[in-house]
């Protein structure tokens, strides 16, 4: 079982951080005459909105793009970030598209948006209905899936052509289960529902994360998940946690017993008594042993 937990382990720290990819590492830089390496500029936008989210207009903990002038938080970014990525590696949605971190395409729908994204938090704000695709994201869960506007497909098409092909299959799989659309769910309760804990990491200073089997799913599709996260299975977190207490006395009281059982045999050692006569109850053992061995003839 530990090994499987360690292949999960390393299976399930992929998360979508939109970071630089290798084969982008010449084209960032240039060589000078020297025979060092010199980054590029950073791409002005004129659009950019200063020391500022560029998704929702606020500051502060904001990443800020590598490859150009942009900033965002974590919270804004599609789909949003639970871990900060390198600062001199990450890039900006318009720089790389999150797009490529899809694994699959679940549902399709008219779904209800502001006009303008950006004035998404005043009252009055003019609703309309745009086609949306509900996402599930590499090495995140069926908690994590979100709905994405058909036009960040549409952007998205240009520099992935691959995903183009992942829509168009989607769409001829829904066709064809048509005939069963009443009974259709995009994503089944029980694959949101916590049904064992198997591992733990991270300490007492920050938050937690479990190593999540959920129920239907089979083990290669277990995740690491923020104890927030899964706040509401409180009990299977209690019950993963109380194994692992058990697990840690009986193995220290093992190594007690272990150590009372070395004093013991150690103190037995020490009183050892030689004699120099048989004892009293051995006498008629002696007595018989003593007359067989003088019948036998030498």
């Amino acid at each position: 079982m530990s090994s499987l937990v360690e292949r999960l382990r390393i299976r399930s720290d992929r998360r979508p951080v939109y970071t630089l990819d290798e084969s982008d590492d010449d084209a960032d830089f240039v060589s000078g005459k020297s025979g060092k390496t010199e980054q590029l500029e950073r791409i002005a936008r004129t659009d950019v909105k200063e020391k500022s989210c560029q998704a929702c207009g606020e500051s502060e903990d904001l990443l800020s793009c590598a490859t150009c002038t942009y900033s965002y938080h974590p919270k804004c970014l599609l789909p949003p970030l639970k871990a900060a990525p390198l600062p001199d590696h990450w890039r900006c949605p318009e720089c790389v598209s999150p797009l490529n971190e899809i694994e699959k395409i679940l549902d399709c729908e008219m779904r209800p948006t502001v006009v303008d994204d950006n004035d998404a938090s005043k009252l009055g704000s003019k609703q309309i209905f745009v086609k949306q695709y509900l996402v599930k994201w590499k090495g995140l869960s069926y908690l994590h899936c979100t709905w994405v506007p058909e036009k960040e497909f549409l952007k998205a098409f240009k520099s992935n052509p691959r995903l183009r092909t992942k829509v168009n299959n989607f769409h001829r799989q829904m066709a064809s289960n048509n005939s069963s659309e009443d009974d259709f769910v995009a994503i089944r309760p029980e694959w949101t529902t916590v049904d064992r804990i198997l591992a733990c990491r991270g300490d007492d200073d920050g938050e937690k994360e479990y190593l999540v089997k959920y129920k239907e799913l089979s083990y290669d599709e277990c995740y690491w998940e923020f104890e927030s996260d899964i706040s509401a299975f409180q009990p299977e977190i209690e019950r993963f946690n109380k194994i692992q207490s058990r697990s840690r006395n009986s193995s220290g009281s093992k190594q007690k017993s272990s150590l009372q059982d070395a004093v013991e045999s150690k103190k037995k050692s020490k009183e050892f008594q030689q004699y120099e006569h048989s004892p009293e109850f051995l006498s008629g053992a002696f007595s018989w042993s003593s007359r067989l061995a003088a019948s036998i003839p030498t």
